[in-house]
């Protein structure tokens, strides 16, 4: 009985140590390549599993692990009021200020832009947009990926200013075959339009997947 009750003490102790840690603490560039059993000593039990992503709850904020070969390879979070990633710990200078929004203006003019669809998607999940920038060499060549979810508001309406004059030059079959992804001449026509649209999510760390072409 006594084994039990010390038992449940320590794990008691262990879950209060994983709880009490800040998103500072877990969604930060130290992180990066630590192993999946030391980052979930911090971040606690992940609450979902999705192949390579792990989701964990932390001070209601949800991020994502991706992990491969058992370590840490990339950190996702979804920006709200309550939830603000802060990148410096992953690129230092690179990263935009405390407090300002998750922007393709927030960083350099260096974004390549990608989507998983732009026309004709269907209904069984929300397309996204995704503009991908690698930090300098100073800052370690950290990959950022920023999503924005076609759900309406300002990223819809961006993704159709995109697809309106791609469509306009190339036709459709060039949306539906995803052409844009391995081609960049539009790139500055979505540079433009998401300028301003706050992310929905920002992905960071390295090899991140690209959106393909067919």
């Amino acid at each position: 009985m006594r084994f039990r009750v010390l038992t449940m003490g320590l794990l008691m102790a262990g879950a209060s140590v994983a709880q009490a840690a800040t998103v500072q603490e877990v969604f930060n560039g130290k992180m990066l390549g630590k192993s999946q059993a030391h980052f979930e000593t911090i971040a606690g039990a992940p609450q979902e599993s999705y192949g390579d992503d792990r989701v964990f709850d932390v001070q209601g904020c949800l991020i994502t692990a991706t992990i491969k070969s058992g370590k840490v390879s990339a950190l996702s979070m979804e920006p709200s009021e309550t939830c603000q990633p802060d990148l410096a710990s992953f690129i230092g200078e690179y990263a935009p200020k405390p407090g300002q929004k998750i922007i393709p203006a927030a960083f350099d003019s260096g974004l390549t832009y990608t989507a998983d669809c732009l026309t004709d998607c269907g209904n069984a999940a929300d397309p996204w947009v995704y503009a991908s920038w690698t930090a300098p060499r100073a800052a370690g060549g950290m990959e950022v990926m920023l999503g924005f979810v076609q759900a309406g508001g300002d990223a819809l309406d961006a993704a159709d200013k995109w697809a309106t004059q791609m469509e306009k030059a190339e036709g459709k079959d060039y949306l539906l075959n995803n052409k844009f992804n391995c081609d960049a001449r539009y790139n500055n026509v979505a540079a433009a339009a998401f300028k301003n649209v706050t992310a929905t999510s920002v992905k960071i760390g390295f090899d991140l997947p690209k959106e393909s072409c067919r």
